[in-house]
């Protein structure tokens, strides 16, 4: 059994990878991390030379970037069956919408800081806010997963960072395409006991 040190904050990306390892039933330390000093600190450095949360190490390897997280973590539990076969067509497009949220994320981010539109979107990989929202929206008309006919990690990502861009972001209306979806999966036990264990966690740490 390989020995696996999760580092993170509960109120960072951290969530989104404790929901996946909770859905892959993983055994797992947790090492907290405070932002500022801490988490800029050079021990965490050398765990993370980014400084950012979450931070996965697995037998003394270290993993950063949660959608890399992710995807690792659906491949290193296949029994969970979280992600497409390898040389499947059903992987080829598990990695489009995987880059295509990555991207999305961002589009995000520039509407909550309001950072101006410009010549400049043509180089962004999203291209501009409203076309990467429009694209999701109307492939998930109808759907309840973005792939296949099962939950996958693509489901988990999309749904955790909805959430964020509803309640945290405030940047998307409280019902509609994006919210039917997103409550479809919210419930899911592996989320509900993350979420319980991060607000654990967050006491523990003298977060409010």
């Amino acid at each position: 059994m390989k020995k696996i040190t999760f580092y993170t904050n509960p109120r960072s990306r951290g969530a989104i990878v404790r929901w996946m390892l909770e859905e892959c039933g993983a055994e797992y330390d947790v090492v907290p991390v405070h932002f500022g000093k801490e988490m800029k600190s050079e021990k965490y450095l050398s765990v993370n030379p980014m400084g950012k949360s979450p931070a996965l190490e697995v037998d003394g390897k270290v993993i950063t970037e949660t959608a890399a997280i992710l995807i690792f973590l659906a491949d290193m539990y296949p029994e969970k069956n979280l992600i497409p076969p390898v040389n499947s067509l059903e992987r080829g497009e598990f990695y489009r919408w995987m880059f295509f949220l990555v991207q999305l994320e961002y589009a995000f981010i520039d509407k909550f800081f309001d950072v101006p539109s410009s010549e400049e979107r043509r180089s962004v990989g999203y291209g501009d806010y409203d076309t990467a929202l429009n694209t999701l929206t109307e492939f998930l008309k109808g759907k309840k997963y973005v792939i296949g006919n099962n939950f996958t990690v693509l489901d988990l990502y999309f749904t955790a960072t909805l959430r964020w861009a509803i309640f945290v972001g405030g940047m998307l209306p409280n019902e509609g395409i994006l919210v039917d979806y997103m409550n479809q999966h919210l419930t899911r036990e592996a989320n509900v006991k993350g979420k319980e264990l991060d607000q654990k966690l967050a006491e523990s740490m003298g977060i409010v």
